[in-house]
């Protein structure tokens, strides 16, 4: 797919832009909104309305069957599961014809959530302000791309979209314990990840999920798998965050190419937990590459995947738990959404590790003691 964008560096006329918040939002968020409604207010030629979200599903309810004749652009302001809602109920339903893209409104990030993997994956800076300012001269110059986005079918459910990744087995898993741990006040950080992941690693020596695996790429070679104990799909390069820390399990994955699957074939013994450190960014030296190649799938450009369980198993999609299904089909669809983003990823930002290491401990101690 080729990479489309358009700059207009031009005056802007009489653009529509709606953004979504939560009214129960941090004190961070409330100061990201007075820093960017002015600006946005500033631009010639813009007309800003504000709506407020009240429950689970309530920006999808929103944001559906709106066109360009209601609002140029839409603005979420918040994580993952934000752009999950806005993006499902934009685009509507992912069976049979889609939504004419030059009819939609166009989607802005204003990254509030705790991992903001769709926004860092597009290019928008780890610090919110730095995000914020980005975003209004995304706007201003009419920086806008097109970007390939998933769709998933659980069991007798209808298709829907996703934005960022989804997964099976112990990606669920891992999800769960740490929205759980995070109800305790715990911050996402890296080592919180590594704990929890390790917790349910080892759950999963009980009775690790048996996937069966079939994908098929843009060039017609084929992937078949069985008895797969975890299978990740990724939209975005990096496949999540830890804290600070991208984690990249298809260095070839991108917007403009299809999902970037990545498993486990094994959690069985000292490979199985080199393989596991390797999914969240530990142990890349090349002495454990040989044995960690043997535990691991990685499959790129796909555009089809089937993925069956031989009993219910945890499923996520964009870091929200959906539930227990036994199959899933996934699919790449190009050209699905016109986003505002910027031209060049970043540069990372410079960490106070003596805070992070705070942080980590504090973290290691308190799961310990809530047993999460």
């Amino acid at each position: 797919m080729t990479l489309k964008t358009s700059v207009l560096a031009l005056l802007l006329d009489n653009v529509h832009v709606l953004l979504i918040a939560n009214p129960e939002s941090t004190t961070q968020t409330q100061k990201l909104f007075r820093r960017v409604v002015p600006a946005l207010m500033a631009l010639d030629g813009v007309s800003l309305e504000a709506r407020f979200t009240h429950y689970g599903g309530h920006a999808e309810e929103m944001v559906a069957g709106l066109t360009v004749d209601d609002f140029d652009v839409i603005i979420p302001a918040g994580g993952d599961g934000t752009v999950n809602e806005v993006i499902n109920g934009l685009l509507g339903s992912a069976e049979g014809d889609f939504r004419n893209l030059e009819d939609l409104p166009a989607i802005a990030v204003l990254p509030t959530g705790s991992a903001n993997v769709f926004a860092r994956a597009l290019g928008y800076p780890t610090d919110p302000y730095a995000a914020a300012d980005a975003l209004v001269e995304l706007i201003r110059k009419n920086h806008t791309r097109t970007i390939t986005l998933g769709t998933w079918k659980g069991d007798d459910q209808g298709t829907r979209w996703f934005a960022v990744n989804a997964g099976f087995g112990i990606d669920a898993d891992v999800i769960a314990r740490v929205e759980r741990a995070r109800s305790f006040g715990f911050a996402a950080s890296p080592l919180l990840y590594l704990q929890v992941s390790l917790r349910a690693w080892v759950k999963t020596q009980i009775k690790p999920p048996k996937i069966t695996v079939e994908a098929v790429d843009s060039k017609g070679h084929k992937l078949h798998k069985e008895e797969v104990p975890m299978l990740l799909a990724s939209n975005t390069n990096p496949w999540t965050f830890l804290g600070p820390l991208p984690v990249v399990t298809n260095p070839q994955n991108s917007f403009d190419t299809g999902l970037g699957l990545f498993g486990l074939t094994s959690v069985r013994g000292f490979g199985g937990v080199a393989a596991m450190m390797h999914l969240i960014g530990v142990g890349h030296g090349r002495k454990l590459e040989k044995l960690i190649a043997k535990r691991t799938i990685a499959f790129d450009d796909a555009e089809k995947v089937t993925l069956t369980c031989d009993s219910d198993q945890r499923f996520q999609v964009d870091g929200e738990y959906e539930g227990k299904p036994t199959k899933v089909v996934l699919e790449s669809i190009t050209d699905a959404v016109r986003v505002y983003a910027p031209k060049t990823h970043p540069t990372p930002p410079i960490m106070n590790w003596a805070v992070h290491l705070f942080k980590h401990v504090r973290d290691f101690l308190r799961v310990r003691t809530f047993g999460i």
